[in-house]
């Protein structure tokens, strides 16, 4: 899963048709997604509003959120990651997220402790490729509509977990602020992740990546 926030959206649109200024941020600061229960599983009961992340037919790593409360079934039933789909699992029902998401919704939830910040990142050439492919330097005149990081992006060393059991680290956000501010962009690992006291946290250089098509 990979979008754009509203936010972002409606600065783009009026900056290419309406006339109006954007200035983009000349820093942008790359936060961390929990999910309160981890990778879905089979044959579990969700309560209402617990949310899980999904490897999905797109093969990206999405959110949902249970907003009907039941056990997931034996068997996965077909999770195609469309946005805001409902999908019947067992006698649960799971919803997309990535248009909640993309409305700085309540299910965009970053770690809130053990030390944990957002990590800034200069909006350059030399610290984002360009769509031609990872490690570029020079302006973007590529196919991928798809960015990475250049350089890499390290993470305070946590002095206490970022999440309590079963939460996972699901995903990845821009925002144009270390604390509060604009949601930009956002993405799923491609596996979640459990952060504790004293584990370097880290993307290498290529591996963090907005898809700058996606919704």
């Amino acid at each position: 899963m990979s979008g754009i926030s509203n936010y972002l959206a409606n600065k783009e649109a009026d900056f290419e048709l309406r006339g109006q200024v954007f200035t983009p941020p000349a820093t942008i600061y790359i936060a961390l997604l929990l999910c309160s229960n981890g990778p879905i599983a089979r044959s579990t009961a969700y309560a209402l509003g617990n949310t899980v992340s999904v490897i999905a037919a797109d093969g990206y790593n999405h959110l949902y959120a249970v907003t009907t409360a039941g056990t997931t079934a034996a068997t996965a039933p077909a999770y195609p990651g469309n946005p805001g789909e409902a999908i019947t699992d067992g006698t649960a029902v799971l919803t997309e997220q990535s248009d909640v998401l993309a409305a700085a919704g309540s299910t965009l939830v970053e770690p809130a402790v053990g030390g944990y910040a957002r990590v800034a990142v200069a909006s350059s050439l030399a610290d984002w490729s360009g769509t031609q492919g990872a490690g570029t330097t020079v302006a973007s005149s590529g196919t991928t509509a798809a960015i990475s990081n250049n350089i890499t992006i390290t993470y305070p060393t946590p002095s206490a977990p970022w999440e309590t059991a079963p939460a996972q680290v699901w995903g990845f956000a821009s925002f144009d602020a270390a604390t509060a501010g604009n949601l930009l962009r956002f993405g799923g690992l491609g596996a979640d992740q459990i952060i504790n006291t004293g584990n370097g946290v880290s993307f290498a250089p290529g591996q963090l990546v907005f898809h700058l098509d996606a919704r």
